[in-house]
């Protein structure tokens, strides 16, 4: 797990009230939801008042949309250095997104399921130079073949992106043993599996 002092929204440069409230937040949000978490929650959680805290925010959901953004480029940045990291071929790069998200889930699992959860709320509010890295993209375009909504790449890399995100569900209650590295064989199979009709081509 990653030290609290270094998770992926926070910067050395933080005011200690932004950072707890930060790392408060996201624990809050992940547990009950955005809806259901108060400014005066994350104040308890974090130990600092409501006005240290807010005075990096103009309100809970600008809070949120911050933490979502720098979980995102944090999530996006890894993502793209293992693929660009990888010099093999098309299935080895797969491999190597797919065992970055395993790392990710294990650093910051919270992070993850953050940005997971709350995809469809905030993608449009994010800033462009943001939404120019888009994991299902990447993925799709490893797999490669016909473009579209409803070509196989597309439903691959949907299913692969699913099933990882199940997985970090999963591994953040308990349902199965961390850290999910420790399931990386089981997962290769399991992708190898959806991507079955390109094995050859792959």
């Amino acid at each position: 797990m990653m030290d609290e002092k270094s998770r992926p929204f926070c910067t050395q440069d933080d005011a200690a009230a932004k950072a707890a409230g930060l790392r408060a937040a996201v624990q809050l949000f992940v547990r009950n939801g955005i809806d259901a978490t108060t400014v005066r929650d994350i104040a308890a959680a974090s130990g600092f008042t409501n006005p240290a805290i807010f005075k990096h925010f103009d309100s809970k959901e600008d809070m949120a949309l911050y933490l979502f953004e720098r979980c995102y480029l944090w999530m996006g940045g890894a993502v793209r250095a293992a693929e660009e990291g990888c010099q093999s071929n098309r299935r080895a790069k797969i491999m190597a997104v797919v065992a970055c998200c395993l790392r990710l889930i294990d650093e910051d699992n919270e992070a993850v399921l953050f940005v997971q959860e709350n995809l469809r709320r905030f993608w449009r509010e994010t800033a462009q130079e943001t939404r120019r890295f888009s994991l299902l993209g990447s993925l799709r375009a490893l797999i490669g073949g016909e473009e579209g909504p409803g070509s196989a790449p597309n439903l691959q890399a949907s299913a692969i992106i699913g099933f990882l995100g199940q997985l970090a569900r999963e591994t953040y209650f308990g349902e199965l043993p961390g850290p999910a590295a420790q399931q990386a064989a089981a997962v290769n199979a399991i992708v190898m599996r959806i991507l079955n009709e390109d094995r050859e081509r792959l």
